[in-house]
């Protein structure tokens, strides 16, 4: 039986579907045109997509009706310093496409290395997802003991493998694969869709722990 019970509601089969098909048309689009870029360009063509990403699996995430997240703003909070316009990808993509969860607003905070202590303040309070940039200087054990339902988010697939953070995305062969920690998804999240996980170009649903 599988430990997956889901991030993904039930009722939305086209929305997953339209998720990865976005997701797909973003990778294609940002990342296979003029692969040659410069290492800064990329970075930012890298973060455009995970921003776009991250912004897709708000609308598909549904959190328990007995959840403390469900009952307040979907909070996105990326957690040190970074450069390449993630925050400003997400801040732009949440007020231009009205971007909501069921009856909730999304709002994104940063916090850079200079507020780390107000972070963990923040994160105690209550959000969704804690997003870590490459320059974080928070990790994800420092985080764990006050994140309570949130979902941790960050690059590499060593974030997932060694680090047991729950959302990864890895860059290969010019495009990003989402990768997900099926043991952050046990108790909270009722059950992902099988469309989802069928398309594996897309996304990677692995357990850190076998």
């Amino acid at each position: 039986m599988s430990l997956f019970k889901s991030i993904f509601s039930p009722i939305t089969r086209g929305s997953a579907s339209l998720f990865l098909l976005g997701a797909i048309c973003v990778n294609f689009a940002v990342l296979q045109v003029n692969a040659t870029v410069s290492g800064d360009e990329e970075d930012r063509r890298n973060a455009r997509v995970q921003a776009s990403y991250i912004t897709r699996l708000v609308k598909c995430i549904r959190w328990e009706e007995n959840s403390t997240e469900r009952q307040k703003n979907f909070k996105i909070v990326v957690v040190g310093d970074e450069t390449a316009g993630l925050v400003n990808s997400l801040s732009f993509l949440v007020e231009q496409t009205n971007l909501s969860n069921e009856t909730h607003f999304i709002e994104v905070f940063h916090f850079p290395n200079s507020k780390s202590e107000e972070a963990i303040d923040f994160i105690t309070a209550g959000t969704n997802f804690v997003y870590f940039t490459q320059d974080s200087i928070l990790t994800v054990k420092d985080v764990t003991p006050y994140k309570k339902g949130a979902l941790l988010l960050s690059q590499g697939r060593e974030f997932i493998e060694l680090d047991r953070g729950c959302i990864a995305f890895e860059k290969k062969k010019n495009r990003i694969k989402l990768i997900m920690n099926v043991r952050c998804f046990d108790r909270r999240i009722s059950r992902v869709n099988p469309v989802l996980t069928s398309l594996k170009s897309v996304v990677e649903v692995v357990n850190p722990y076998l």
